[in-house]
């Protein structure tokens, strides 16, 4: 693989939530081509591009969190933000739940309808608001790899081609989108083939 360098992007990223603003790419369960799942105003919309078959489901409103690595204790946690004023801030200073070591974090919104994280659907390969299957959506190891647009698939194939890997220096200690990827990925032995995977991914 060439010595290329890259620089992480910050956690969050590429999440369901943050890819739902321009739109993550499913298969569609009629025509079987691509179609388009997105969020504005309140509701959840999708649209194929081929066949036009379209689905809707509104919002049941949000909940905010601060989700970190502790510097201090090394362990992960999830702490919920109940005022509303501390809400519209990106980013909020925090004590860490199990050791009280307060540190910078990014401030999540997600839905509560629809759950965001790395297990259920998204495990399978399936969005988790209409549960169709991803577009960029293949496997390796008889396990699901996939990326929920094309820009997350090729910051995928950057990331594991890479020979220098570098955090985001703006904002340090906080976690970043490799530490969101399961670690079959991130083993040296398998980066080669999966690259190999995720290009064949590009061509659909």
């Amino acid at each position: 693989m060439p010595e290329n360098r890259i620089k992480d992007k910050p956690y969050g990223t590429y999440s369901v939530y943050s890819v739902l603003k321009t739109g993550l790419c499913v298969t569609c369960p009629q025509c079987g081509g691509m179609g388009l799942v997105t969020s504005k105003g309140g509701q959840y919309r999708f649209q194929c591009a081929g066949c036009g078959h379209a689905r809707a489901k509104r919002l049941s409103g949000y909940r905010f969190r601060v989700q970190n690595l502790c510097q201090s204790c090394g362990r992960y946690y999830n702490v919920p933000i109940l005022d509303r004023r501390r809400q519209s801030f990106p980013v909020l200073r925090v004590p860490c739940p199990y050791c009280g070591f307060v540190m910078p974090g990014r401030v999540e919104k997600t839905a509560q309808s629809v759950w965001y994280g790395g297990d259920g659907a998204l495990r399978r390969g399936q969005d988790p608001i209409f549960g169709f299957d991803l577009w960029f959506l293949t496997s390796f190891d008889s396990r699901p790899v996939w990326a929920l647009n094309r820009e997350h698939l090729s910051y995928l194939i950057d990331y594991l081609s890479a020979g220098l890997r570098e955090k985001p220096a703006d904002l340090p200690g906080l976690r970043t989108e490799a530490d969101a990827l399961p670690s079959f990925m991130k083993t040296a032995k398998h980066r080669r083939p999966l690259v190999k995977r995720l290009k064949e991914l590009q061509k659909k």
